[in-house]
């Protein structure tokens, strides 16, 4: 809003015109009486002395409407001083409404890409929690393989040891076989006399 002074002047010369016939004087006769004192008279013909009254009324009226107008366009400055420094505030709230808006709208964004990213956030976890029960089913079964294996181990340490001592009684036997075969082939070459000589022995 912006009040322009010369708008302000035309309309204190209407204003005045106005005034000349219709300005309450109450309270200006002796500013009036005191003008007439100070001029002196040169002359104390009537009409000059009511020529120099009007005179002096319209100057007294004229100073008077002339510190109305400057009153008006002081109050007037002041009023576009006070609206001017109110339009500054209503500026700067606006940019900072605007700025606010601006976040406002990026916080949105942000929160509407995050609610996008909620469902691939979704599968992503279900297939990490599927991947966890695959997980806790391998440990489980590592676990089943490992107790398996150490029975294994055991068996075969058993198994280990069951073939050591059958291996040892092979040899045994084998020997025990070895000797019984040379004593049955120093058998079958003895003929049956032999036997009595031996007895005879």
């Amino acid at each position: 809003m912006s009040i322009q002074p010369k708008n302000l002047i035309e309309q204190a010369d209407i204003n005045r015109e106005a005034s000349e016939q219709a300005l309450d004087t109450i309270g200006l006769d002796h500013i009036f009486k005191w003008a007439s004192d100070v001029i002196p008279d040169g002359n104390g013909d009537g009409r000059v002395q009511l020529a120099k009254e009007k005179r002096i009324r319209r100057q007294v009226l004229e100073i008077v409407q002339q510190a109305r107008e400057d009153k008006v366009l002081a109050d007037a400055n002041h009023e576009i001083n006070y609206l001017q420094r109110r339009v500054i505030a209503l500026l700067t709230k606006i940019q900072d409404v605007v700025e606010e808006n601006s976040l406002l709208k990026q916080i949105m964004l942000t929160q509407l890409y995050s609610l996008q990213q909620v469902p691939a956030l979704e599968r992503e976890l279900r297939e990490l929690k599927s991947i966890q029960c695959e997980k806790d089913s391998a440990v489980t079964e590592r676990r089943y393989l490992m107790d398996g294996l150490t029975k294994l181990k055991v068996e075969r340490d058993y198994l280990e040891g069951v073939l050591i001592a059958a291996e040892t009684e092979n040899s045994r036997v084998a020997k025990l076989l070895k000797s019984t075969s040379e004593e049955l082939t120093l058998s079958k070459t003895k003929k049956w006399w032999h036997a009595l000589f031996a007895w005879r022995n």
